[in-house]
């Protein structure tokens, strides 16, 4: 081993740290996104459960034949 081959080695392993970090910063901002995307639809079930509750309430009862 020489000293243009160990130099040669050190870029190498420098530019794929660099490029390893690139991507975990890009990975945190895609799970960071992701997470903002599942509370919003947390919050949009919640809503619509909601609604489904009012709307099961406000109905009446129909009675079935058999009950009559």
């Amino acid at each position: 081993m020489d000293i243009k081959s160990v130099k040669s080695e050190i870029e190498r392993l420098t530019n794929d740290k660099a490029q390893t970090d690139a991507t975990i910063v890009n990975l945190e901002k895609e799970l960071n996104r992701l997470k903002q995307s599942s509370d919003m639809l947390s919050g949009a079930l919640q809503t619509c459960n909601y609604f489904l509750t009012k709307f099961e309430e406000d109905a009446p009862v129909e009675e079935s034949e058999d009950n009559v």
